[in-house]
């Protein structure tokens, strides 16, 4: 990602929430409305969507397996095997620690 500057990366982001919304149902009007973007943008990813639709599954698939492992990895149980509510203790792990 050491290529790309923010913009680009904002873009990129705002792209696969756009489709995201897309799958999921929302209209142009939904999803203008709630990211503040045009329809041309919209249409673009619909279209992007159509044509390419293995590449969006992969992205989600892909966060999907980060959001596991952080969370198995993230929190580690504290106290012992006869204390009823066991503590939690953040590990420092963090989602750039996934192998991706």
């Amino acid at each position: 990602m050491g290529s790309l500057t923010h913009d680009e990366r904002m873009k990129i982001g705002r792209r696969i929430q756009i489709a995201q919304m897309l799958i999921s149902g929302a209209t142009y009007d939904e999803i203008r409305s709630e990211l503040k973007i045009g329809r041309a943008t919209i249409g673009f990813v619909e279209k992007q969507l159509s044509t390419h639709p293995l590449a969006y599954k992969l992205i989600d698939q892909r966060e999907e397996k980060v959001e596991k492992e952080f969370k198995s990895r993230a929190y580690k149980k504290t106290g012992g095997s006869t204390k009823v509510f066991k503590g939690r203790i953040y590990t420092g792990f963090t989602r750039k620690g996934v192998n991706r």
